[in-house]
């Protein structure tokens, strides 16, 4: 089968730029767990795009492989191809729970239980044809302190694929049973079901507040994921949501404009801020400080990974307010934490992956109350490619043409 896969890096070497099509055997079921996907898309994240670009923080991340190379990709949708014996009972068990919503799946499970639906031949034929799949993609010991608490998002042992094991850039992945859910034809779109593991970033970001409903919001970095949480706040009942980004390079103050802060304004957004502009940014912090009668925003989401957009955080939040910060930043900052956190009673999350599986819950409810649909009449899958064409891909994200860009093997 065709795969996208970077190589080891080597330490004290030069890690290659870009990735490589290559030929690989197709995964097969060998586990009592293993379910095997049929992968339909793929989506590129800020993660694939790192390893593009052979970051160094990722260099780091994957040295440890314990293959010459991996096959990136952890965003994906796909069609169940084969399953371990364990792994259909679990299957069942996801169908026999889709029965209670869409009746006519009664027609298949009729008044069966999960081991007598597993034993069914006909029940992988039955899911490929009728159900479109994704997984969690980090998985977990089940072992450790976290895990044993049922906080499995902060797995002390967590195995991401797509970077420390083969991902889903392929024609076939195989993944553990306990990591798969499934959605009818038709309940999501397959092409935002591709992009899940993305949307629960942002989601999770959003959920980690300790609520959401009738607050105002600051959303600082419109990347891709900052762009869904803007949705995913509204979804979730936010007030009024504020955002910010900064034009630089080939990202135009006009390219902004017409591009992300559009975006951000179909998703939900009522006003928007290019700071990399002297003028533009006293004019955000003026705007956001004059929230709540003057006290400044209820919660700020950063997204950017930019201590620049920290410091922003920090001039307008109000006494008491939340800060949920997801985006990943490069080298330090000094913090006053008496000035900024201790005395002005503030709370700082850190956000990681997805809660499983109350984060995929909430963000597959909001989906589909209309957010789902939102997305694909806004274009927010800007771009679609033959996997072999991965580097077109690539280059429409590093040229600011992109918003979300899937692969299709």
């Amino acid at each position: 089968m065709k795969a996208v896969v970077k190589p080891k890096p080597q330490l004290y070497k030069a890690w290659q730029h870009g990735l490589q099509l290559t030929e690989k055997e197709i995964p097969i079921v060998t586990q009592p767990n293993d379910v095997q996907f049929k992968v339909v898309a793929g989506g590129i994240c800020g993660t694939d795009v790192g390893i593009y670009n052979s970051k160094d923080s990722l260099k780091n991340n994957m040295s440890g492989l314990k293959t010459p190379d991996v096959t990136i990709g952890h965003e994906f949708c796909g069609r169940i191809t084969d399953a371990g014996t364990k792994a259909k009972l679990r299957l069942a068990q996801l169908l026999i729970l889709k029965s209670r919503e869409f009746k006519e799946i009664k027609k298949f499970t009729k008044n069966r239980t999960a081991a007598q639906v597993a034993k069914d031949k006909s029940l992988i034929n039955y899911i490929s044809d009728n159900f479109i799949a994704t997984a969690e993609m980090h998985i977990t010991c089940g072992e450790c302190a976290q895990c044993k608490l049922g906080d499995f998002h902060v797995c002390t042992n967590t195995i991401i694929r797509g970077l420390h094991g083969d991902g889903a850039f392929a024609e076939y992945v195989v993944l553990p049973s306990e990591n798969v859910i499934i959605f009818k034809n038709g309940e999501i779109p397959e092409e935002i079901v591709a992009f899940m593991d993305a949307i629960g970033n942002a989601t999770h970001t959003v959920q980690s507040l300790s609520s959401i409903k009738g607050k105002i919001v600051a959303v600082l970095g419109l990347g891709v994921i900052g762009l869904m949480s803007v949705a995913i706040a509204k979804g979730a009942g936010a007030k009024e949501i504020i955002v910010t980004d900064a034009s630089h390079g080939e990202n135009t103050h006009e390219k902004l404009q017409a591009r992300k802060f559009k975006m951000a304004q179909l998703l939900g957004a009522d006003e928007c801020f290019d700071v990399s502009l002297h003028d533009e940014k006293q004019e955000f912090y003026k705007f956001a400080k004059s929230q709540n009668h003057g006290a400044g925003v209820d919660a700020v989401l950063e997204m950017s990974g930019s201590y620049h957009a920290y410091e922003d955080a920090f001039n307008i939040l109000r006494m008491g307010g939340e800060l949920s910060l997801l985006g990943i930043t490069n080298g330090t900052m000094p913090l006053d934490f008496a000035k900024h956190m201790i005395f002005p009673g503030r709370t700082i999350h850190g956000v990681i992956g997805r809660r499983v599986w109350s984060t995929w819950e909430m963000m597959t409810d909001i989906l589909k109350k209309g957010l789902a649909k939102r997305f694909i009449k806004a274009g927010f899958v800007s771009h679609q490619f033959p996997l072999e064409e991965f580097d077109k891909g690539f280059e429409a994200i590093a040229s600011g043409d992109a918003l979300k860009v899937l692969l299709r093997p």
